[in-house]
């Protein structure tokens, strides 16, 4: 219970009396006991202290009423004046000083030393400090019992709301409520974050993050607390350990499903194994799924970005894979994983594949999502899979390490000469060997083209007017942008 200055004006053991004040302000908290005769005790002063002087130095009038302006300016719960010694009674300039401040005087006998209030005083707030330390142990040991009842976060911030006496919530970075309490509460989701980035500078909800690896995560947000206000950090970090559990959680089945994924595109298990193996994660051959491919740079979001709705997400190949429940809109879902994806910064690249029932079915759906996703950043929609696409995409044929082989020369001129020369070759060839769109799109003299065609032609040992050297080096080229 917070100590107020009636509390020590009702100690008969002090006899202490009430001069000037209001009845209101003995209502005032106080939290220390300043004892001082300095003419000017602010720099001691913090507010809320009950100030205790003899007015040693107060020998005037206008030093009296200059004493009892700095203590009221710096928001002193009380005066505390002892008479008998410098003043028989309180000087009629103090009280008249104090009466303008609204500063209640409160007169101490001769009888009684500073050094008993003082005590009196700092025994109760210690007392008072005790017993909310012991509260706030018993609301830390609630909450973590309420984490680790099997009913997660949602317990967390129930008991946290009854312990507040206020509504709680914790909210993520895309808006999800991932708990509430009570069920009932409204939250102005759009606003809080809008507030939390520096974009509403309005009243709203207390909104403290949460960081798992000293990232931010999540909010813990709470309209304005009743009661307990202290035990909000403790609460910050047990949301920060189960986010943190559930991500690493995620991070687990993202590798175990990518797994099986793998498994079955490369053709290591069949259609039943994998069948059998997928339904754990709710994936079932007589639906039909559609797939997403989604890739980004750098590459530490894939496991850790939050779960999407309606989806089971995987990670494979430096690839984030989403399977499509039937009837989740695969456009929408592909934007809320760019969306994602793109707060971790840098390119980010997104193929939808099409919706096909049965494990090949996936492994299709797969090879089109991921072409799609090669074609550049931004969400790229499915095309009919080709040849190219098929071959590309199979694990079974090298095409990839043999693409490497035959552009290396390319590259080592490149890096040796700051080159362009597999740029141009896939220019050249994205413009079906017109050297006129080449120059153009490069911003180079046609000749400049024809002249780093040459060089093309002699460090490949290939002939662009040959059809079959000529497919050799575009499947070299897909097979390299399939592969970053």
């Amino acid at each position: 219970m917070t100590l107020r200055l009636a509390d020590v004006l009702a100690d008969p053991d002090l006899s202490l009396r009430l001069v000037d004040g209001e009845p209101a302000a003995l209502k005032q908290p106080v939290r220390w006991c300043a004892v001082t005769e300095l003419d000017d005790p602010r720099p001691f002063l913090s507010g809320g202290e009950l100030v205790l002087t003899t007015g040693l130095g107060q020998t005037t009038a206008p030093a009296q009423r200059q004493f009892v302006q700095r203590v009221a300016e710096r928001r002193a719960a009380g005066l505390g004046f002892g008479i008998g010694l410098t003043h028989a009674t309180i000087p009629g300039a103090t009280l008249e000083a104090a009466r303008v401040a609204r500063l209640p005087v409160l007169e101490i006998p001769y009888a009684t030393p500073f050094i008993a209030v003082d005590r009196f005083v700092a025994d109760r707030v210690l007392e008072e400090q005790y017993g909310r330390f012991a509260d706030l142990l018993d609301e830390h040991d609630t909450l973590a019992r309420a984490l680790l009842s099997g009913r997660g976060l949602g317990a967390l911030v129930e008991s946290l709301h009854h312990i507040l006496g206020a509504p709680a919530m914790v909210l993520d970075l895309y808006g999800q409520v991932l708990a509430t309490a009570p069920a009932s509460a409204a939250w102005p989701v759009e606003q809080i974050l809008f507030s939390v980035r520096g974009k509403a500078p309005v009243e709203l909800p207390m909104a403290i993050p949460v960081s798992v690896e000293d990232t931010v995560v999540a909010y813990l947000c709470c309209r304005r607390p009743r009661r307990s206000a202290d035990v909000l950090p403790y609460a910050v970090s047990l949301v920060g350990l189960e986010l943190a559990r559930r991500r690493a959680e995620l991070a687990g089945k993202r590798r175990l499903a990518g797994q099986v994924l793998e498994d079955l595109v490369r053709g290591t298990i069949g259609a039943p194994e994998a069948a059998r193996r997928l339904s754990v994660f709710g994936i079932r051959p007589e639906d039909e799924h559609a797939l997403i491919v989604a890739g980004c740079v750098p590459a530490q979001g894939l496991l850790t970005s939050p779960p999407l709705t309606g989806a089971t997400t995987a990670v494979l190949d430096d690839c984030l894979l989403a399977v499509l429940e039937p009837g989740r809109p695969a456009r929408e879902t592909a934007r809320q994983l760019h969306a994602h994806l793109v707060r971790y910064g840098g390119e980010v690249r997104v193929g939808i594949g099409g919706w096909y029932s049965g494990m090949n079915g996936l492994r299709w759906s797969y090879y089109e999502a991921h072409e799609a996703m090669t074609r550049g950043p931004g969400i790229n929609d499915r095309e009919q899979m080709s040849l190219s696409g098929l071959l590309l995409a199979s694990e079974d044929v090298p095409l990839r390490d043999l693409a490497r082989d035959v552009l290396r020369p390319l590259r080592d001129f490149d890096a040796a000469h700051a080159g362009s020369l597999l740029a141009t070759l896939r220019a050249y060839l994205d413009a079906d060997g017109s050297v006129a769109a080449v120059a153009d799109r490069l911003i180079v003299h046609r000749n400049t083209v024809r002249y780093r065609m040459d060089q093309i032609e002699r460090l490949t040992g290939r002939s662009l007017a040959r059809t079959a050297d000529r497919v050799q080096l575009w499947l070299a080229v897909a097979a390299a942008r399939f592969d970053t």
